[in-house]
């Protein structure tokens, strides 16, 4: 995919949209240092089986404690809101504010929400997804999203984990034409970026849909598919919109938030390729003699992806470049694991960012 195939940003990035609800004015504390963390494991983050792995290696499995489901706005931004996010505590009123502000400024996720309302409600859950996306038409777009998520993870990688959740899923398929155009991606192995010289029984490393956990994740992940693209394309606006927020120094913003969006994005869309969306099996857990090979591939298929993300940036984005993530090895991808690990497991003890009160 080249720059010209890029769905480009309008000349001028959008101001930030206002805010209401209780003491939404309140100062936002900056968030912590990043650590690099496997956040773009989104989908595995929620999965049973770590659950499960957790429990084997000593230390408790979370259990699924759901929040009830609010429907009432607490803090929003045109016609997305949180329903049940707790004011009470500056750091996750200030985090709640920024998602709010980004997912109104991004025209590709307000395009797709056409004025319709977008309702995110905090549940603590720990076995399942970090987020979902249910587009139920004129009744709007609901989101669930993992309190521990919220509470935990900086704002590079919330913002990247919500790209996966609306570009992969509901948005690719509201595009026109996805359907068709995505028949020719079907059931066809495609060979892995960054291992292509690896020796394997099929003569080449591939990924398919026909053996996928998810095959919209595959399709999510290939190089020029249409899901891809509009996966990207999401995410590059919002690394465009990070960078901005940085640049005119707003409250809590920082160039490496960037950083982290795009460490996100590269680390979903090159764990799914290399595991073929199962990447459990990079798991750095005990009796997973693989582990150690498959995150060695991850690692390859990270940079591989990396170079191929900034040779494909349009002129007007390449402030991001220098903003890109080192490149990733096979002790950073396990360092990424053992943190997801652990804050899955921290996410099942608390949950205090959640505010159900009437």
């Amino acid at each position: 995919m080249h720059a010209r195939d890029e769905a480009r940003t309008q000349d001028a990035v959008p101001r930030r949209a206002p805010l209401s609800g209780p003491a939404a004015d309140t100062a936002r504390q900056p968030a912590a240092q990043p650590a690099h963390e496997l956040l773009s494991l989104q989908s595995t983050a929620g999965n049973a089986n770590v659950a499960r792995m957790l429990g084997q290696e000593g230390r408790p499995g979370p259990a699924v404690q759901r929040a009830p489901v609010v429907q009432r706005s607490k803090l929003s931004s045109g016609n997305i809101a949180f329903t049940n996010v707790s004011l009470k505590f500056p750091e996750s009123q200030g985090k709640a504010t920024r998602v709010l502000e980004l997912l109104s400024a991004n025209t590709a996720i307000t395009s797709f929400l056409n004025g319709r309302t977008c309702r995110i409600t905090l549940e603590k859950r720990t076995t399942q997804t970090p987020a979902d996306v249910v587009d139920k038409g004129a009744d709007g777009v609901f989101v669930t999203m993992a309190a521990y998520y919220l509470e935990n993870y900086d704002i590079g990688y919330i913002m990247g984990m919500l790209c996966h959740e609306f570009g992969i899923h509901p948005m690719a398929a509201a595009a026109p034409n996805m359907r068709d155009e995505e028949e020719a991606f079907r059931g066809v192995p495609f060979p892995v970026p960054g291992l292509e010289d690896k020796p394997h029984p099929d003569g080449f490393a591939s990924m398919n849909t026909d053996a996928a956990k998810q095959a919209d994740h595959v399709l999510g992940v290939i190089p020029r598919s249409p899901r891809y693209t509009v996966y990207r394309n999401v995410t590059l606006e919002m690394a465009d919109l990070l960078l901005r927020d940085a640049r005119n120094h707003e409250e809590g913003a920082r160039e490496q938030d960037v950083t982290d969006l795009i460490d996100c994005f590269l680390m979903d869309v090159a764990s799914i390729a290399a595991t073929n969306d199962n990447r459990m099996r990079g798991m750095p857990v005990l009796r997973n003699s693989e582990g150690p090979s498959i995150r060695q591939d991850i690692a390859a298929v990270y940079n591989a992806y990396k170079a191929r993300l900034a040779d494909d940036l349009s002129e007007e984005r390449q402030p991001i470049k220098p903003l890109f993530p080192p490149e990733k090895t096979p002790e950073a991808v396990k360092a990424d694991f053992n943190t997801l690990l652990g804050r899955i497991t921290k996410g099942a003890f608390r949950a205090w960012s959640i505010d159900n009160s009437n």
